[in-house]
């Protein structure tokens, strides 16, 4: 039988979500708190292979298990309280066979969150910049990115052969937290970072409005900014109804 769940996880605690030899990981963490919870081996699926740093507390994952049946919520319980503080599991339930939490995914949600001015209390979830932001030619900026395009130039360079273009249905910025919400049908590896970054560097001058459309046309423009790890989000993945049920 199949079971999801969601988790929250602070990403300065792990190397990434994806398990990795001799690497504290998401997974890997609760691979190991299930499979003491459960007496089994079990192997776990996510929605995001978020990087080392990154956060989340929406993310969604998925196991199998065909032993005696047990109680959700006292599943839960065990699992956390097996697990690293810095994650935990939540909102555990039966699912259909064949939902795949990374394949059915129908759109992830990140926040990125930027601080122009030192704060304490929550520190470690933003990127405290430490200059100006024209957040006007920011936000001008971050339209390019709308749509469906070929995101290979903002990510890290694959030669696997699979797709690079993806389907961008948000990325807007609310003031009041100074937070970038960015929403799309899929991300490649670093692809919020690259994009982010470089809305940094048209938002403190260093490049001219229209970069990214220049990026995207293959133009050089000169070595980029990677936007940093701890103020990435990923906020929530949804799923088509049936994909839920």
């Amino acid at each position: 039988m199949r079971y999801r769940f969601t988790c929250e996880y602070n990403g300065a605690a792990f190397s990434g979500w994806q398990e990795q030899p001799n690497e504290k990981t998401v997974q890997g963490e609760l691979e190991a708190a299930f499979s003491v919870a459960l007496r089994q081996k079990i192997r776990i699926t996510g929605a995001g292979r978020t990087d080392a740093g990154v956060h989340a507390r929406g993310q969604v994952a998925h196991f199998d298990f065909e032993g005696e049946g047990f109680i959700p919520r006292t599943l839960e319980n065990s699992v956390n309280a097996l697990s690293d503080k810095n994650v935990c599991i939540r909102n555990l339930e039966q699912c259909q066979s064949d939902f795949h939490a990374r394949y059915s995914a129908k759109e992830r949600y990140y926040q990125y969150t930027i601080c122009t001015q030192p704060i304490v209390l929550g520190a470690e979830l933003v990127w405290q910049c430490g200059c100006k932001l024209d957040t006007a030619l920011m936000e001008e900026e971050a339209k390019i990115f709308l749509g469906e395009h070929n995101f290979n130039a903002f990510s890290i360079p694959r030669n696997d052969g699979k797709s690079t273009v993806c389907m961008v249905t948000e990325f807007r910025l609310d003031h009041t937290m100074q937070t970038w919400h960015i929403r799309g049908n899929r991300f490649l590896h670093r692809q919020v970072r690259s994009m982010i970054g470089l809305l940094f560097d048209v938002g403190r001058g260093r490049f001219e409005p229209g970069a990214a459309k220049r990026i995207f046309n293959g133009e050089f423009i000169g070595e980029r900014t990677w936007a940093p790890a701890q103020g990435l989000v990923l906020a929530d993945v949804t799923f088509d109804c049936v994909s839920q049920c």
